[in-house]
């Protein structure tokens, strides 16, 4: 009997082990588009928690059988060790990171589904020693569906609302109709509860030993000096400027090779370091090592030729107006430019981002962003006074800012260009350039977006005046060969470090080089970040501290309009591949916030009356590109790039407006 039972078993164990394993390889089938890879989420997040079950079905069958035969007690170690392996071998044999080959999300989402039930089943094996069954069975069922039934009831509430006690409404007259969902999946599992076992989330500490020394002058240039070295020589690598490439637009994955390759590397002798060591002006980033010690530094230098462009630009005599300036330069000279509206205008970016995300993982911001000026009267003023800064300037929150597409690509061209299809459209950036501005990009991952939004272009490229993006190719921050992974990297689960900092601090760190070099000129800024692209939601919330500081920090709200934005929601992980309604509704309810100086508003009044009529209508990137031409040619209002486009400044937005209407896809849509 004892022989009869074991065979049973092994043959049950093998069908389950076998199921796991088939399941597991169907939940890798590819896709080749982002709606392709959409569509199948549902059907491949079933295979893949079809094969989590069955594997830990197996696994536990050999620890069901009470016989005590020795064949059945040396199964209950060889059989559990062929599924442990099993399970081994297809993680590593599958590791893509495409959407084409993406073995190593699955591979996230069946570890962080796979042990907490394969322990939880274990613990009910256990207890079956001191209890029946079906007691077990009812009372973990009772205990999970009671803490799932609080859980769910003291987050609900917290979905629709935004800054000041606002909230998402849906007033009488607003076609596009969005209801808060019936359970709010994102924020059931608190914080770190995917990423507890992926160790501290701060970076490892780096002796900081290297400094920039700035002249008097802000167009001579640094000097870089080392405080401490243990060793004879440190050696200096020098980045490429990237604005200066001149080539063929690269691939992702091309872009890192041509980074590295045009860096520049040479050793110092550190007695002569500590003494001082020029940097060229046009380095947008050094790299010094001192044996084991890293430290990358980050310098804006300001540039006369740049200086000389903007004043050209405003100076009105015809003898300048009529010089020339070198493509893609050439200025329009308005009829009447009144200067002193001249806002300095400003992007801060954080890729796969929504509204309610940035709630739920930016706490400190949150406390901060409460305590801007409000046309309503539910500010909160806590007592620390160095909040009072953000007395001269105003929040408003767009709450129906709808997502084009899945990814950044189509989101961020409308953005960047007005079209969500490529063109040879003039950049927003180009345009500021154009109109008297001078412009910074700064972004910590490895990849050039210009030639997303230019393709037909080529080396024709508008150039921002300063570009901060080279050290972010460095091995440490983008690892080869295989950049995109889980563990490590700009997609990583993990915290991002750069030579034991977060790399969204060198973003921060250069964008204020750039406000110091230029502080009398008008500015225009892209801080991209890339935090909040990753599976679990967890690892964005690292950058609050740093957004909280540079706000609280920042040198000019009274003169500088900031837009707080994303591109669309979380777009994956475990969630993501379930698709449920809430999921869908924070990927397409990406994160639009801006700041505007209280004195503009007063000065036009029609201003607030947009913004504020424009908190609940239906918006899109389209819509912000129309706003971000609005500001550069101030007060005169731009013809919009295409005619579904709007400035929330200038225009209030039509209630009715459908996603028909803003050319929003049907497949993408959540207007009821």
């Amino acid at each position: 009997m004892a022989r009869i039972s074991f065979s049973v078993g092994s043959l049950t164990w093998l069908f389950f082990n076998t199921a796991g394993v088939l399941s597991y390889l169907a939940s890798l089938d590819g896709a080749t588009t982002d709606i392709e890879i959409q569509q199948k989420a549902p059907q491949l997040t079933i295979f893949l928690l079809t094969s989590v079950s069955c594997f830990i079905f197996a696994l536990l069958l050999t620890f069901l059988n009470s016989s005590r035969s020795p064949l059945c007690r040396r199964s209950k170690i060889v059989l559990p060790s062929i599924t442990l392996l099993t399970i081994f071998i297809l993680m590593a044999m599958f590791d893509g990171n495409t959407i084409e080959n993406h073995g190593s999300y699955n591979r996230a989402v069946f570890v962080i589904v796979f042990f907490p039930l394969l322990f939880t089943c274990g613990a009910i094996y256990l207890s079956m020693q001191l209890a029946s069954l079906s007691t077990i069975l009812l009372t973990v069922i009772s205990v999970l569906g009671t803490t799932l039934l609080l859980r769910f009831g003291s987050i609900q509430s917290g979905w629709p609302l935004g800054l000041h006690e606002l909230s998402l409404s849906n007033l009488e007259d607003i076609s596009c109709r969005i209801h808060t969902p019936l359970l709010n999946w994102h924020d059931l599992i608190p914080y770190r509860g995917q990423t507890f076992w992926t160790g501290s989330t701060e970076c490892p500490k780096q002796k900081r030993f290297a400094r920039l020394v700035h002249p008097t002058s802000k167009t001579q240039p640094n000097h870089l000096v080392v405080d401490w070295c243990d060793q004879p020589n440190i050696k200096i690598t020098v980045p490429p400027n990237v604005k200066d490439f001149d080539f063929e637009k690269p691939s992702k994955d091309e872009f890192q090779g041509i980074v590295l390759d045009n860096s520049v590397e040479y050793n110092v002798p550190t007695e002569e370091a500590k003494k001082g060591v020029e940097i060229s002006a046009e380095a947008q980033s050094i790299v010094v090592d001192c044996g084991v010690h890293r430290n990358v530094l980050v310098q804006v230098v300001r540039d006369d030729k740049i200086v000389k462009r903007v004043q050209q630009y405003f100076e009105k005599t015809p003898a300048h107006a009529t010089k020339p300036i070198k493509p893609p330069f050439s200025p329009v000279f308005p009829a009447s430019l009144n200067k002193e509206d001249r806002l300095n205008v400003e992007l801060i970016y954080i890729d796969a981002l929504s509204r309610a995300h940035f709630s739920r993982r930016f706490p400190k911001t949150v406390e901060l962003l409460n305590t801007a000026s409000t046309p309503r009267a539910n500010r909160k003023i806590p007592k620390n006074t160095q909040y009072n800064k953000l007395d001269n300037t105003t929040l408003y929150q767009f709450f129906r800012y709808h997502a084009h597409e899945v990814t950044t690509g189509g989101n961020t061209r409308a953005m960047y260009t007005g079209l969500k299809y490529p063109t040879r459209l003039q950049t927003i950036w180009e345009k500021y350039q154009t109109h008297g501005y001078i412009t910074s990009w700064a972004t910590n991952a490895c990849h050039e977006w210009s030639w997303i939004y230019q393709p037909e272009r080529s080396t024709t490229l508008s150039r921002f005046d300063h570009h901060l993006v080279a050290p972010f190719c460095l091995p440490e921050a983008h690892p080869m060969p295989e950049p995109y992974g889980i563990w490590n990297g700009p997609y990583s689960i993990r915290r991002r470090c750069l030579a034991g900092r977060e790399t969204g601090e060198y973003v921060f760190e250069y964008t204020n080089e750039f406000k110091k070099a230029y502080s009398d000129l008008p500015q225009f800024s892209i801080s991209s970040f890339i935090d909040a692209h990753e599976g679990t939601g967890d690892v964005v919330k690292l950058l609050d501290d740093d957004l909280h500081s540079y706000l609280l920090n920042h040198p000019n709200l009274n003169n500088t309009i900031i837009f707080l934005v994303s591109d669309h929601g979380l777009h994956m992980g475990l969630w993501w591949l379930l698709q449920w309604r809430s999921v869908v509704l924070e990927h397409r309810l990406p994160l639009w916030m801006m700041f505007v100086p209280n004195w503009f508003t007063e000065k036009y009044p029609n201003i607030k009356e947009s913004l504020l009529h424009n908190e609940q209508a239906l918006v899109t990137s389209a819509d912000m590109h129309h706003t971000l031409e609005n500001l550069v040619e101030w007060p005169r209002k731009p013809p919009p790039v295409y005619e579904s486009s709007f400035s929330v400044l200038s225009q209030k937005v039509p209630y009715e407006r459908t996603c028909e209407d803003a050319e929003i896809y049907e497949y993408m849509c959540i207007c009821k």
